[in-house]
């Protein structure tokens, strides 16, 4: 939503000029911004921070150590500033966004390089924890949902590396037992976007959510192709990660549940909320039974279940961005729908007659699918129209 979206709002007799100018004010929306320059803007400032590390390494046995520190501060503390006066002047917050994106990518050079220096640990997660603790309150003191994104990222990446460190209290043997973790992650950050979007920064809800939606999706592919089969059963891994994220998923769906929000379907959030509970479940199923010695094959085995379940997921997902009327929602769940569909399609091809029925159902679902849809839509309609008559 940007100040051109309150405008219509204001035009269309919901609020007066007064609040229109406090909500600007209060999301800071003052600015109209172009989705595809902020794009490139933000791989301008990954580019930067890429190639400073490029330059230094490629004349790195030339430069001082002194040099070396000192520059590094110097560059870090100078895009700061640089963001910090842009965002003061409150003419160019793009530009004060990237330049801050900037600092924080330099942060980890700066880390790298003192590290690398000093033959100080060479421990990856160890260097990636430090990053996300020294960039993740800029995030609130900035109120910048790239840096909050950023700090989501970093956060994931830590842990995956825990992951896949032996000497870690995290990790899980290796291989792609781990890629249970990455669907949880999804509910958690989707819980945690539906807190944070009733909280004091409620402008980090959407992208928190959102953030979680495309984790969930991506993270349970591989559940819908047998990925896991390769799994080694002779070594189970304490689930100590699985565990803390499942209860800590939970425990936040239930605070988001006590406080909805006014303009949601107590059904269908419900509905998500057990959908999103039975994944869970699933992945656990997965986690601590489902073993092969091979790869998938075509007969029916635990990645079926998962295509069935997945698709199911997307569909409902379908349901709850058409009554929250979120076009993020609705497209992410279309794209992974058709995902899902083109994954059964090619594990199931076979002789002619196998794949006649398996068109012939499929087609037969598609089609009652957008009957339903299309219902729903009119539906919708209809409704927000019969409140546009009675409202003045």
């Amino acid at each position: 939503m940007d100040a051109g979206d309150i405008r219509k709002i204001r035009e269309a007799g919901f609020i007066d000029e007064a609040r229109e100018a406090a909500i600007v004010r209060h999301f800071r929306l003052e600015h109209e911004r172009s989705r595809l320059m902020v794009v490139f803007g933000f791989l301008g400032a990954i580019l930067v921070a890429a190639g400073l590390i490029l330059l230094v390494a490629s004349n790195w046995d030339s430069i001082p150590r002194s040099v070396r520190i000192g520059g590094g501060i110097a560059l870090l503390l100078g895009a700061h500033a640089a963001g910090w006066r842009l965002d003061r002047d409150d003419s160019h917050p793009v530009l004060s966004a990237l330049c801050h994106l900037l600092g924080s990518g330099l942060f980890l050079a700066n880390i790298a390089l003192v590290g690398q220096t000093y033959n100080l640990s060479s421990r990856p997660p160890n260097a990636l924890l430090l990053w996300w603790l020294g960039i993740a309150p800029l995030a609130w003191i900035l109120r910048s949902r790239a840096q909050h994104v950023l700090g989501l990222a970093v956060a994931v990446a830590w842990v995956v590396t825990e992951m896949n460190q032996s000497d870690s209290l995290l990790y899980l043997g290796g291989g792609t037992r781990q890629l249970v973790v990455l669907p949880m992650f999804g509910i958690l950050f989707g819980a945690i976007g539906r807190l944070l979007g009733r909280c004091v920064y409620p402008e980090f809800g959407p992208p928190t959510e959102k953030c979680g939606l495309l984790m969930l999706h991506l993270g349970s592919v591989p559940f819908a192709v047998g990925a896991y089969y390769a799994w080694d059963g002779s070594h189970v891994p304490a689930p100590a990660v699985p565990a803390v994220l499942s209860a800590i998923c939970v425990a936040l769906w239930i605070a988001a549940a006590w406080r909805p929000a006014p303009h949601e379907s107590r059904t269908w959030r419900n509905a998500w909320l057990g959908a999103q509970g039975v994944l869970l479940a699933f992945l656990w199923f997965v986690f601590a039974v489902a073993r092969h010695d091979g790869p998938p094959d075509r007969s029916f085995g635990p990645h079926w279940i998962g295509t069935g379940l997945l698709f199911a997921l997307c569909l409902l997902q379908i349901r709850v961005g058409v009554d929250r009327a979120s076009r993020f929602w609705v497209n992410l769940a279309l794209a992974f729908a058709g995902i899902h569909v083109v994954i059964a399609y090619i594990q199931l091809l076979g002789s002619m007659q196998t794949t006649g029925t398996l068109f012939l159902s499929a087609g037969a679902l598609l089609i009652g699918l957008t009957v339903l849809l299309e219902r729903q839509r009119r539906s919708l309609a209809a409704r927000m129209q019969s409140r546009s008559d009675i409202l003045p």
